[in-house]
């Protein structure tokens, strides 16, 4: 079913072309985005070593975050606060990448995935660069870094760096998440595995091709400071914004879920035979095929729907926190297919986000034809995560 899964998927993205289904249809792009998907999934297999690694790496960068917490909160456990846990850990990673963005290593390895992805699919290198960083980065820094070359992007390219933004998660999220019980190691893969993916989608829903010639080298040295104490504050300071930006939006998020949900109740006061309607059950309803074409147990569809509609019209953090609520009722290969699904900032409010950023770098004419990708650029991203998923579905 997994296989049957990918195929559907990217035919619907392929019909969703119009009149440009089957015409100039990115054969290149498409394959080469499943050959390095799988790729991806052959060197960080869940018995691997890199897949170990990472995973021990990220799990101590939690403990130095829950560290850093006892030293000014005293000997509470930030783990059993997600508020404190969100600002330690969010704080400490960026913290941490600000060093190694002052050492080059990040900058090493982003440009190393562009040439590889500017070679392997024929895209432009703002395009290549946008998926490659987005790998590692959130939508605010990648666009930041990308800020100068935006104006010249092609229409294409621009579709790369919405969609490839929506469909991969930031390194800065992945401690926090996993200091609730999500695997790092499936976080990183799915990351990985879901940039390709978001390159393959982008050409399906974006059929033009327009190319405005090569931008040269591009540059990320949006956190490199003066030194490294300076590049560790800088770090620091951009991840206290981060932490409060997420706590402030589930809170929000949160207090909206339980307000809608007991309005849709409401009718069962006076009609006690009304269907007992909840977001829960709308959300099950919508991504139940979704599910099962990913290689979900019928059984367990209506559950991991539920998760999906709470990443796309939410946001991942509440899905994965829906996910472990859950996760007594699903089997260990139901949850890592929703792991990696739910892996990503697809959802309605980082679209807007990713409006406000990009936006005002375009002309007015420009910003027109941007704004008609939006809604096509998520879509586009949610299929590439399912399809993430579908992939590692087939090989368990």
């Amino acid at each position: 079913m997994a296989f049957l899964g990918v195929i559907t998927f990217v035919l619907l993205a392929t019909l969703l072309r119009g009149r440009y289904a089957f015409k100039k249809w990115p054969w290149r792009i498409v394959a080469g985005g499943l050959l390095l998907q799988a790729a991806f999934l052959f060197l960080l297999k869940p018995d691997g070593a890199a897949y170990r690694v990472l995973g021990n790496f990220f799990k101590l960068l939690g403990e130095s975050a829950a560290a850093g917490g006892r030293s000014v909160f005293g000997s509470v456990d930030i783990r059993m606060y997600f508020a404190l846990n969100c600002l330690c850990t969010i704080i400490m990673i960026s913290a941490f990448m600000g060093v190694l963005y002052y050492l080059g290593i990040p900058q090493k390895v982003i440009s190393w995935i562009a040439k590889l992805f500017k070679k392997l699919f024929g895209i432009d290198g703002s395009g290549a660069f946008a998926a490659a960083c987005s790998i590692f980065f959130g939508v605010g820094v990648t666009v930041s870094i990308l800020t100068p070359y935006v104006p010249k992007m092609s229409e294409r390219s621009l579709m790369i760096l919405l969609v490839s933004s929506l469909a991969t998660i930031s390194f800065a999220l992945m401690p926090l998440l996993n200091s609730m019980g999500i695997s790092s190691g499936d976080l990183v893969l799915a990351s990985f595995m879901s940039a390709p993916s978001a390159v393959m989608f982008a050409a399906l829903l974006c059929p033009c091709d327009d190319n405005v010639g090569e931008e040269g080298e591009i540059k990320a040295d949006l956190l490199v400071g003066r030194g490294i104490v300076d590049s560790f504050a800088k770090g620091a300071l951009m991840g206290l914004k981060l932490a409060v930006r997420v706590i402030a939006m589930l809170i929000a998020i949160s207090a909206a879920i339980y307000f809608i949900n007991k309005l849709l109740g409401s009718p069962r006061i006076f009609f006690p035979k009304v269907p007992d309607l909840s977001l829960q059950g709308i959300f099950g309803y919508v991504g139940w095929p979704f599910a099962f074409l990913m290689g979900v147990p019928a059984a367990e569809c209506s559950k991991v729907g539920y998760v999906l509609g709470c990443k796309v019209v939410l946001n991942e953090i509440v899905a994965y926190q829906e996910l472990l609520k859950i996760a007594g009722m699903l089997s260990p290969k139901t949850i890592r297919i929703a792991t990696f699904a739910c892996c990503g900032f697809a959802n309605f409010g980082t679209l807007s986000i990713l409006f406000g950023l990009i936006s005002p770098l375009l002309d007015d004419e420009r910003s027109a034809a941007f704004s008609k990708l939006l809604l096509k650029a998520l879509l586009a991203a949610v299929l590439a995560s399912f399809t993430t998923a579908a992939l590692l579905a087939a090989t368990l």
